[in-house]
């Protein structure tokens, strides 16, 4: 789901605008005739503190302009301070509204998993942004979140109809990955090279480029080119980028299995334990512990058959 600090973005540079242009305004009023002391303190007569001020600032005389409007300087200066605060607190309550509907859609997704419920809350906010500047990055992110669902048919649907000249470089990255991604998982996979080869242009122009990366690494996965892949996954264990660290983990654990190579199996999928998972990776990390667990056992019955095979082929 989009993440709050994204959507609220804007809106919080307007909220500064405005606090900044409010501001400007009231300190020119004065110098424009158009606010004194009687205007103010007529709309707030509690502002009137009648505070004055003498003597010097470092040996020098206070200047009498000074002096006559101190008391004024400072009431604006609360007018100031409460124009703020008020601006702050209609921004907290928008981010908290915000936070609220993400907070809500995690609870969801917890509790009844990739469900019809969970995605009547992305379709929700999806409708609620059609038309403004984040509609294409929340499509993004609904596109993603079908993906984890193994909902890919709408997931495809979402980003052949997303506006990609919307996206920042970053953005056009992370909407090739994830078209290679589910190309690859659907086995589509001229399709999968052919989203890689556009994207890994964006790709270079960003700092982590480990997405891009994770699905070349896919893609050998599902070519069968198992040593490519183990290669290529790898070194995305130490990747910053916590989802990525833990699929190319769980791959390179099935990798091993395949190579007969329990032990790194069990040792690479036991140390994805300490990371954050998604719910999805969550749920394919006990299947894999499963065939893990399968592996073992399948090892421990052919030991078990090989010390019978001796025993009877010893002499009586």
């Amino acid at each position: 789901m989009l993440r709050t600090r994204t959507e609220i973005k804007k809106f919080k540079m307007w909220m500064i605008c405005l606090t900044l242009f409010l501001w400007a305004l009231l300190i020119v009023s004065p110098f424009l005739g158009l606010l004194d002391e009687t205007v103010l303190y007529s709309l707030f007569p509690f502002l009137n503190f009648g505070l004055m001020i003498e003597g010097t600032i470092a040996g020098n005389e206070i200047p009498q302009f000074v002096k006559d409007n101190f008391s004024f300087s400072v009431s604006l200066l609360c007018v100031m301070v409460a124009i703020a605060l008020i601006i702050f607190i209609i921004y907290m309550i928008v981010r908290c509204v915000l936070a609220s509907q993400r907070s809500k859609a995690r609870k969801v997704l917890r509790k009844t998993g990739y469900s019809a419920e969970y995605f009547a809350l992305l379709e929700k906010k999806k409708r609620h942004l059609k038309g403004s500047y984040l509609e294409a990055v929340n499509d993004l992110c609904l596109a993603k979140e079908y993906s984890d669902g193994r909902r890919y048919d709408s997931a495809l649907e979402l980003l052949r109809n997303v506006d990609i000249d919307k996206f920042k470089v970053r953005d056009a990255a992370h909407y090739y990955s994830l078209y290679a991604y589910i190309f690859i998982l659907t086995g589509n996979l001229e399709n999968a090279s052919f989203a890689i080869d556009l994207g890994v242009p964006f790709a270079e122009k960003v700092k982590d480029k480990s997405e891009m990366e994770f699905v070349s690494a896919l893609l050998l996965y599902a070519q069968k080119d198992y040593d490519g892949a183990e290669e290529g996954f790898k070194p995305l264990l130490k990747s910053k980028n916590n989802e990525i660290r833990v699929w190319s983990g769980m791959y390179l654990g099935l990798i091993f299995l395949r190579k007969h190579k329990n032990e790194n199996a069990r040792k690479t999928v036991v140390a994805l334990s300490k990371f954050k998972k998604t719910p999805r990776q969550s749920e394919d990390i006990l299947k894999l512990l499963k065939k893990i667990e399968t592996a073992y056992a399948l090892e421990e019955e052919e030991r078990q058959e090989e010390v019978a095979s001796s025993a009877e082929a010893q002499p009586a």
